[in-house]
């Protein structure tokens, strides 16, 4: 399947008239509702305004990809308005970009989803692309660009090709003081807890984090009491929560990736588990880590 294969002529506006992000994407919202291409034109504009996604791609100073996945379509569908003056991003006012791709999916074409965000991202990281949208004055000549025509969309990618390898990891005995730590120096957001011999027996999340080291300074600070120690913290000689081991805070059911599983097994656990890490594991043993954000960034590098 080509670029082109996922635009047409009739989702597309030349001139864009927005002077935000948001606002273009209620005019190609309105473009696609006009076509006939939404199911439910109500539940669009509800997720438009109330679920803005966080993780919009933006390409540099060229174009701006807001994208979501909601059962109000069909299929996946695009739509492109090209502004003759900056649009600006309401997140960072400084960040302007004339260039606007709409993307929208149901759960079921999450894997589709992601391939065609990256493939429209890879695009518009070239120039020449960039300059040859901005020249055109009708949607057919933006249909014609060749460079749509250039770029083929991925498939069967596995998490091998996607996940990173070396994943940090801590053992059972680890505290959560040292997790926390370690979350914060990293800037992730869970860690595999594995035993000696590198097998996955659970997962340390800011979840985890929150619910055992969170209440305790919450009841200190408002009334300036502290909770009875647990036994097993009066066995270790602490109340400390930060001194709690891993084993005993980590989540035992973890939800695991094999490496050979294609990214749209990974889409679809990720749309109906509503889970975005995951730990690789061959034969029980930690591998690798994944994240949403893992398969976003390779599918959006050139």
């Amino acid at each position: 399947m080509k670029l082109r294969d996922v635009l047409k002529a009739e989702h597309i506006i030349v001139p864009l008239r927005a002077t935000t992000v948001k606002e273009a994407t209620e005019r190609l919202a309105e473009r696609l509702v006009g076509a006939g291409a939404v199911a439910d034109p109500q539940r669009l504009n509800a997720v438009i305004r109330h679920t803005w996604p966080e993780d919009m791609v933006s390409v540099g100073e060229h174009a701006f990809l807001p994208h979501f996945r909601t059962e109000a379509v069909r299929g996946l569908v695009t739509a492109v308005g090209i502004s003759a003056t900056p649009i600006r991003w309401e997140k960072d006012p400084h960040r302007t970009a004339r260039v606007v791709i709409f993307i929208v999916a149901p759960m079921r074409d999450a894997a589709l989803y992601l391939q065609v965000v990256g493939a429209f991202a890879r695009t518009l990281a070239n120039p020449d692309t960039v300059l040859g949208l901005l020249a055109a004055r009708t949607p057919e000549q933006v249909v014609a660009l060749a460079a749509l025509d250039a770029v083929e969309l991925p498939s069967q990618l596995t998490v091998r090709d996607v996940m990173t390898a070396q994943a940090i990891t801590v053992g059972p005995e680890r505290t959560l003081g040292d997790v926390a730590r370690l979350m914060v120096e990293h800037d992730i957001r869970a860690l595999p807890v594995v035993d000696d011999g590198g097998s996955l027996i659970g997962m340390i999340t800011h979840r985890e984090l929150l619910r055992f080291l969170i209440p305790h300074f919450v009841q200190r600070t408002k009334t300036g009491e502290f909770h009875a120690p647990t036994r097993s913290q009066l066995q270790r000689g602490s109340a400390d929560p930060q001194l709690v081991p891993a084993k005993e805070a980590m989540a035992r059911s973890v939800l695991c990736l094999a490496e050979e599983q294609t990214l749209a097994d990974v889409a679809n656990l990720m749309s109906s588990k509503d889970v975005d890490r995951f730990p690789v594991v061959r034969e029980g043993v930690v591998v690798g880590f994944l994240t949403r954000a893992d398969v976003v960034r390779r599918l959006i590098a050139p």
